[in-house]
């Protein structure tokens, strides 16, 4: 089954307005992805598109429909990602002598357990890399995961932030869990004095990620973009390596011929 997604973007002031709205279609239901992006479902393709002609900024999405119970029974067992990595939301059910890079990620409010295609890319695409002694920068951390696994790759330094405030706990508790030190706050991208790090992750949505782009210095990794929307980033710096799983694209990028378009 299909998920028929209007994706909606709009001035975080407007929020209200944007659900008033909402309640004269036939959604199924909304979420708000973050602050100026609401997600709304329909049952069908016809009753998205007619919802659209509503608002300004609306991108039609169709997905898979989750079965969330079964998503929740995987969740407890552990996830081989990529060639070395082991991912499992309680340390004891990581099978012993694995071999593997080992994250503790319990299933919590912040994106990222590594069960998502979009996460398991990014960290298929790090593991390309030669992370030793590097200083890196994870921007829309969520559980912390991907700091993480450059940590667990040799990276020397770590910094982390999200803009939801939900996401500082599991940040810190992950850390703390897998005895790794991250420099984490909850914030964006200008409370960095400094841009240029050794490698950045950036999974997030491209409507975030293309203005960063310029405003950045370093290898970046980039995912959570639809293999659709590829061109939207590939447009703006140049692609190394990529990278597809299911519908998503993820993404190696150089910066150093980015541009602003």
């Amino acid at each position: 089954m299909t998920d028929y997604i209007l994706q909606i973007s709009f001035d975080p002031e407007n929020e209200d307005v944007i659900e008033g709205r909402l309640f004269l279609t036939r959604s199924a239901g909304n979420h708000l992805l973050r602050p100026g992006i609401i997600e709304a479902y329909f049952d069908s393709a016809a009753d998205r598109d007619e919802a659209a002609r509503l608002f300004e900024k609306a991108q039609a999405i169709e997905r898979p429909r989750v079965d969330w119970l079964q998503r929740y029974q995987q969740s407890l067992q552990p996830l081989v990602i990529g060639k070395s990595f082991v991912v499992a939301p309680d340390a004891s059910r990581i099978p012993p002598n694995s071999g593997r890079h080992e994250l503790v990620i319990p299933q919590e409010q912040a994106f990222g357990t590594g069960a998502h295609e979009s996460t398991a890319l990014c960290i298929e695409l790090l593991e390309e890399l030669d992370l030793r002694g590097k200083r890196v920068l994870d921007i829309g951390a969520g559980s912390g995961i991907l700091a993480l696994a450059m940590l667990r790759l040799g990276a020397r330094k770590a910094f982390a932030f999200d803009i939801d405030l939900d996401a500082f706990g599991p940040l810190r508790e992950n850390a703390g869990r897998n005895r790794l030190p991250i420099a984490a706050f909850i914030g964006t991208l200008d409370a960095l004095r400094v841009r240029e790090f050794d490698v950045i992750t950036m999974n997030i949505l491209p409507e975030v990620i293309a203005p960063m782009l310029t405003r950045l210095r370093g290898t970046i990794i980039v995912s959570g973009i639809l293999i659709a929307q590829r061109d939207q980033i590939a447009a703006r710096a140049h692609v190394v390596k990529e990278r597809t799983k299911g519908e998503w694209w993820a993404a190696i990028l150089s910066t150093s011929n980015a541009t602003g378009a």
